[in-house]
């Protein structure tokens, strides 16, 4: 316990307090040792007031000074039943016992505050670290790894489904559908993973969702019996959709399956190395008129164009690229270069 008491806390807590409180404060920790003092001589000295009320458990009064204490009062520190340290104030003890009582509450809720803090903190890198473990196991799992899992209700031994949701905007009432299902964050994302063994909750989280964000993108792997496997998949159409900007707003895996592993295939990588570098202008009207199908009607009112201003720009992209989007191979080439971009 004594890690919550250090050297550093306990003599900012004295510095902060003797400016309301008109006497020396001293905090010593769990072996009488002064860490603190209005009196930077005494700090790391033995306090025998201190070690006193340590093993009596109740608080020391000392009425006359001598080489290693002075008169004042000392009153033990106790955080959880264990006794961490003492707070003692220097001065006559009748007149100094309120403020005593006063310093040992604000110094208790104080260390109580920091382990909270630091059990939350705690308990936030464990749920990282098994999130990263899970994500990335692709073979049998541990004993060890099946009874972490079931601390955040997930059973390994079933099968699940990996969604993922990639809001337009942060809002904290999404944690509200997500909170009967295991769900994490992804650190420095606003990125959400949510483990489902009821396939059929999908659809039903996705609509709570759009309901409150309806640029929000859902994508999720196929149900079986491996995290990463499912993971990976709805990373795959989540970044399909990104990489072409397509309108849908809920990608499946077993859907679309064929352009997530495009996206990822080295087949080709060394005839079609070359990236697709076209300016943004005509990188958003290929991307819109590959999104509705090839379909100039419905690109041009995605756009806000008129049908011979969509001409011209996939004319222009013909004489960049020299490939044709109205031709189904030279099409299917240019979705594969915005793939590997």
């Amino acid at each position: 316990m004594d890690q919550w008491l250090t050297k550093e806390l306990a003599q900012k807590i004295v510095k902060k307090m003797m400016l309301d409180i008109p006497y020396s404060i001293n905090i010593m920790n769990e072996k009488g040792i002064i860490i603190g003092s209005g009196d930077p001589q005494r700090v790391g000295t033995l306090h025998q007031g201190a070690v006193k009320a340590l093993k009596t458990g109740k608080m020391v009064e000392i009425y006359d000074d001598h080489r290693y204490e002075k008169k004042g009062t000392n009153e033990p520190l106790v955080v959880n039943s264990q006794p961490v340290g003492v707070i003692g104030i220097t001065g006559d003890p009748q007149a100094v016992r309120p403020f005593c009582k006063l310093v040992k509450t604000a110094v208790s809720l104080l260390i109580e505050q920091n382990m909270l803090m630091g059990n939350q903190e705690a308990e936030r890198n464990r749920k990282a670290a098994f999130l990263e473990t899970i994500l990335n196991e692709q073979k049998n799992y541990s004993q060890e790894l099946i009874r972490e899992a079931e601390r955040y209700r997930i059973h390994l031994h079933e099968e699940n489904s990996v969604v993922l949701v990639k809001p337009k905007e942060k809002s904290s009432r999404f944690e509200t559908i997500y909170k009967p299902f295991p769900f994490f964050k992804k650190p420095n994302e606003n990125l959400y993973i949510l483990i489902l063994q009821n396939r059929k909750d999908i659809q039903k989280i996705a609509e709570s969702i759009w309901a409150i964000d309806p640029f929000a993108i859902v994508a999720a792997g196929l149900h079986g019996l491996n995290i990463a496997s499912g993971y990976r998949q709805a990373k795959l159409c989540l970044s399909v959709c990104e990489k072409l900007h397509l309108q849908n707003r809920f990608f499946d895996y077993a859907d679309w399956k064929f352009p997530a592993e495009l996206s990822q295939t080295h087949i080709f990588h060394e005839t079609f190395e070359e990236t697709l570098n076209l300016p943004d202008l005509y990188l958003e009207t290929l991307t819109a008129f590959i999104s509705h199908n090839g379909n100039p009607a419905e690109t041009a009112r995605a756009l806000m164009i008129h049908r011979n201003t969509l001409y011209y720009r996939l004319g222009r992209i013909k004489e960049l690229t020299g490939k044709n989007p109205f031709l189904l191979f030279d099409l299917f080439e240019l979705t594969y270069r915005l793939l590997r971009r």
